[in-house]
């Protein structure tokens, strides 16, 4: 990248910067927030009792007051910014009202009447006017909110990530951050056998399970340091309510696809159980094409690959968590998952080879079929001190999958029909392990550490026949078969120190990580072996101006180890012209990530400026080859260095009390650039995204909310993949005071969700594309049921922020 070009980025940047902080500076003469205390039961008014105004950027207390003989109170002088205020008295309930704005043309926040409860222990909600945004910001991480997303909330998980500010998810569910597909996705913070086919598992978890997205672009040393871009935390709800609760959805969409999911909980003294269920029908066609152009001294040969296919999904998912509280320090829970899916891929496949001399054509179909189970089971101690803060939290996790997946070829060449079979079956088994210990050294300083392993064992076949004209039985095609067998374990120890004076606030931690690799194939007759120690620190640095402004920024060093897709060197055959295999000689890749970042709030909503710097080395890229037959071989190749710069805006805001809107946009400018004379290139490219989203909550009408994607052109070692853009919309309106829902959505209204990828090589050009039916419509209809009055739906009203907290969260985080 010229320095031009990165002189430009940063200078975006500074002139933001320097703008939204002029504009912060604006004098404020305070807000008054008043209201009055009473006792629930009698309405007596409650004298002495504390309120306290903490900032939402670190929890500081900002200023308080007490009630008068008559329960009123009135705190002045509060300055502009973004609030939690928290009402308490002793032997009652404690009241809080979150995200309370306060700008210079609100004079006045009247909270009204405050009734607390006695002798309760929950802490219960006040009414607030204003709503909190959907993404809000952390120490070192963005919160998404997924209970404000109407697109999602009757959707799976999979669509509602579409929907988060940072990450993008391409047509076949591949999920990437800031433009890299590298990301770690953890559920509850844990990694998962869930997880080790892709995302296909999250197609199936209704987002109405998902509380909030954690996006840690720059994480700490307290995670692990695997992955490029970051972490994509999935944090599900918790079971907490009392009483009992559930609900019954069906949802259908249009070419066949179908889902239906139900689910409750239920507390009753110190046991807390609930259990989800979610089927899904899924179908979808689509088209593929592969168009190649090869060059050789014979002239130049035409290779055209046509397909059209039709994917059918079926699968079942069952979640099941039980907590019990031995008292109010020590308790104890269980997660556990079950996953089954059966899924296949129909396709016609025309493949016609065009040269000077000859002219061939080759049909086949294909029914491509995977199938298997994913088993997962999580078990959890937590227990807490006296010590405010202070906290020991351990868990074990076990999950295991397996998958088969038979293929079958129907060949058809010349009047003559062949049949091949290809089958593969794979066992996957992860344990891991953590200890985390929290130990305050002071009001704004912590020490943190923590033990964690990591253990995976895959075992693998591969097996290719053909059907004998002659014998009529199946046959073994020669140098095929394989079988893979693939151990490691990463064990890892972390030491982080947080601390702050006044508005200054910091975290420096150290991450030491060992790992052991065990890969071999052909029955062990070849291995390859490898065993390093690497350390990773990080650093993180707040500094709050005023209420209403915050400065931050981070450095981590991390890593991306290739995992058996990669390292596998068996040839796996798409059709008698493309081919790929895998590399088990690639070392890790190794990433040194810097970002800065400036928040402010502002009366109509808030503003995120971040700039980031990303240097890659040891990168690991599919090179791809191809031979004078125009056969092309695509194999992972450590080839190059990589430098990132990109810049990223957030945007948050209200038109009005019932009209949200949400807004991003991320640039960024990367050089890829490699000096070994076999692969030599140096490629500068410029991508960006954005997308814009509007949620609006019409009373006695419906809530409506519709969002709009765009990806930028992108490009890699060989060739550049082409833009995308969708646009969804949904509707939601209940009945029934809420018993029964009935939502419509549209997802890419306009049929403009496609793929579209060229690239060439010393003897070759290429260009691959595929188009699904992506536009889809989708009806849903929920009943809820039980102590409605304390759902997540019931607590999220119009236009009001109800959520039901025990304390206030405090700052190192």
């Amino acid at each position: 990248m010229s320095f031009k070009g990165k002189t430009t980025i940063f200078s975006i940047i500074l002139v933001l910067f320097i703008s939204l902080q002029g504009f912060s500076q604006s004098s404020l003469s305070g807000t008054v927030v008043k209201g009055t205390v009473t006792d629930k039961t009698t309405g007596t008014p409650l004298e002495s009792a504390t309120i306290q105004v903490f900032s939402t950027i670190d929890s500081s207390l900002v200023t308080g007051g007490t009630s008068e003989k008559d329960g009123t109170f009135l705190v002045s002088g509060v300055s502009e910014g973004v609030y939690n205020i928290k009402v308490s008295y002793i032997g009652y309930t404690t009241a809080v009202a979150r995200n309370v704005k306060v700008s210079k043309d609100r004079k006045e926040v009247n909270l009204g009447k405050v009734q607390l409860e006695m002798n309760s222990e929950m802490t219960q909600q006040i009414d607030v006017v204003d709503e909190a945004p959907a993404m809000t910001f952390e120490a070192g991480k963005k919160v998404y909110d997924v209970k404000k997303d109407l697109t999602s909330k009757n959707g799976n998980a999979l669509e509602m990530l579409k929907n988060v500010p940072s990450v993008e998810v391409d047509n076949d569910g591949n999920v990437s951050l800031r433009g890299s597909s590298n990301v770690k996705i953890l559920i509850d913070g844990k990694p998962s056998a869930l997880l080790s086919n892709g995302t296909q598992v999250l197609q199936n978890i209704p987002a109405a399970m998902i509380d909030k997205v954690e996006i840690i672009n720059n994480p700490s040393a307290k995670y692990e340091a695997e992955g490029v871009s970051g972490i994509i935390n999935i944090v599900m709800k918790p079971s907490n309510e009392l009483g009992y609760n559930g609900n019954v959805k069906v949802n259908g969409g249009t070419e066949d696809k179908y889902n239906f999911s139900t689910g409750g909980s239920l507390k009753k003294n110190k046991w807390t159980v609930n259990g989800n269920y979610s089927y899904w029908n899924y179908n979808l066609p689509g088209v593929s094409g592969i168009y190649r152009q090869v060059f050789n001294q014979g002239g130049i040969s035409n290779i055209n690959t046509n397909l059209s296919w039709g994917y059918r999904g079926l699968s079942h998912y069952g979640s099941f968590g039980s907590d019990y509280e031995f008292d109010k320090k020590n308790s104890l829970s269980l997660v556990a998952n079950v996953f089954y899916y059966d899924r296949s891929i129909k396709s016609k496949n025309n493949l016609d080879l065009i040269n000077s001399g000859n002219n061939s054509g080759l049909l086949v179909d294909m029914d491509d079929g995977r199938n298997g189970y994913n088993l997962d089971a999580t078990l959890t101690y937590t227990k807490k001190y006296e010590q405010k803060e202070r906290e020991l939290t351990a868990f074990v996790n076990y999950s295991s999958r397996k998958e088969d997946s038979p293929v079958h070829y129907t060949n058809h060449l010349n009047g003559v029909t062949s049949y091949q079979d290809k089958f593969s079956r794979y066992y996957f088994n992860f344990l891991n392990g953590q200890a985390d210990y929290v130990h305050p050294l002071g009001e704004k300083s912590k020490l943190e550490t923590g033990l964690k392993s990591n253990i995976r064992a895959i075992e693998g076949n591969y097996t290719f026949k053909y059907l004998d004209s002659l014998s009529g039985g199946w046959l073994p095609v020669p140098g095929r078969d394989n079988d893979a067998s693939y151990r490691d374990a990463v064990s890892a120890a972390y030491l982080t120190y947080s601390g702050g004076y006044k508005d200054f606030t910091y975290q420096a931690g150290l991450r030491g990580e060992y790992t052991w690799l065990d890969f071999s194939i052909m029955q062990g007759t070849e291995k390859y072996n490898k065993n390093y120690f690497d350390l990773f620190p990080s650093v993180s640095m707040s500094q709050k101006i005023g209420n209403s402004n915050q400065i931050q920024a981070s450095y981590s060093r991390r890593i991306n180890r290739p995992n058996l897709f990669f390292l596998n060197p068996f040839v796996d055959q798409f059709d008698a012209y493309t081919k790929r295999s895998g590399n088990p000689y690639l070392d890790p890749e190794y990433i040194n990530s810097v970002e800065a970042g400036y928040t402010r709030f502002l009366p109509f909503g808030s503003v995120t400026l971040s700039g980031y710097y990303r240097n890659l080395n040891n990168m690991i890229n599919f090179v791809t080859n191809v031979d004078s037959n125009g056969v092309s071989l695509s194999k992972p190749e450590n080839a190059g260095k990589s430098n990132t710069y990109g810049t990223e805006l957030i945007l948050q805001g209200y038109l009005a009390k019932w009209w949200s809107l949400n807004g991003s946009f991320s640039y960024y400018s990367a050089n890829l650039f490699n000096d070994n004379p076999s692969n030599k290139f140096d490629k500068t490219y410029d991508a960006w995204t954005a997308r814009f989203s509007s949620n609006a909550s019409i009373p006695d009408i419906a809530d409506i909310s519709f969002s709009y994607f765009y990806f930028g052109k992108q490009q890699n070692s060989q060739g550049s993949i082409d833009p995308m853009q969708m646009f969804n919309v949904a509707v939601q309106k209940s009945f029934l005071d809420k018993h029964l829902i009935i939502g419509f959505r549209v997802n890419d209204l306009f049929n403009q969700q496609k793929f579209y990828l060229t690239s060439s090589g010393g003897n070759f050009t290429q260009a691959i594309y595929q188009k699904t039916n992506s536009r889809s419509a989708f009806l849903t209809v929920t009943f809820n049921f039980g102590d409605l009055g304390r759902t997540d739906s019931q607590k999220t009203s119009q236009r009001k922020q109800r959520e039901v907290e025990t304390e206030i969260q405090q700052t190192g985080n």
